[in-house]
């Protein structure tokens, strides 16, 4: 359930990508807090995810080293990453995504393994899928009485920049309350907001959620979405 949304905008020339950091053990208890996403200066791009991290950065390393563009590492993916993960014995599942400009254009691309689809986007294994240009995505999906709880409104490529930021910090916090089967959450640490252009890649820290701690559960409390302003 780690959070990944994007918005890749025609207009701004540029693609917001919003990661949550924590890493968990499959009961939920964190073991570190760390950035999910692999930037690629050299291109203006870069790979994140979802499922097992070691598969992740691997397979994130092995097709930087085969492609020589963005436009190169999106059309060898489904070639080369099955062979990554049986050189690599990679049996752990994953999801790969690829943000950057193709053909000139700000795209995202998915592609997983066999046995996850997290983004539910109900893809076979290897196969390339490219999100809809000018568009936003997003997962987890929280709740419908969730999203109506916090009125919350998805942000659109075509919103000023400050506001598409203040809508994915407000995602992240709803994604945050998205509880897994055993009723903690999968989605804390700190967030980090990954801005690509085609002159290079702003990264920061844009929230913190100091409750969460290593060794331990999250377990986010109760939010006032009337007073919610953002920032806390």
């Amino acid at each position: 359930m780690t959070a990944n949304n994007f918005v890749a905008s025609k207009k701004h020339g540029a693609i917001w990508i919003a990661t949550d950091a924590a890493s968990y053990l499959d009961n939920g208890v964190v073991t570190e807090f760390r950035s999910k996403v692999r930037p690629i200066p050299e291109w203006s791009a870069v790979i994140t995810g979802r499922g097992n991290s070691y598969g992740l950065d691997t397979a994130a390393r092995e097709l930087f080293l085969r492609a020589s563009s963005f436009d190169e590492l999106v059309c060898i993916a489904p070639r080369e990453l099955p062979l990554i993960v049986d050189k690599f014995k990679l049996n752990s599942h994953f999801e790969l995504i690829f943000a950057g400009f193709f053909s000139g254009k700000p795209m995202v691309f998915f592609i997983r393994t066999p046995g996850h689809d997290s983004s539910g986007i109900g893809s076979r294994p290897y196969l390339i899928w490219p999100m809809a240009m000018n568009s936003t995505a997003f997962g987890p999906c929280p709740s419908d009485e969730l999203i109506a709880a916090a009125s919350f409104v998805e942000p659109s490529p075509n919103d000023a920049p400050e506001a598409i930021e203040r809508g994915l910090r407000k995602l992240l916090e709803l994604q945050r309350r998205t509880p897994a089967e055993d009723g903690f959450s999968r989605v804390g640490g700190w967030a980090e907001l990954t801005v690509i252009r085609p002159d290079g890649i702003d990264r920061r820290t844009f929230h913190h959620w100091p409750d969460d701690h290593i060794g331990e559960r999250m377990s986010p409390a109760p939010i006032d979405w009337r007073t919610w302003d953002g920032e806390h």
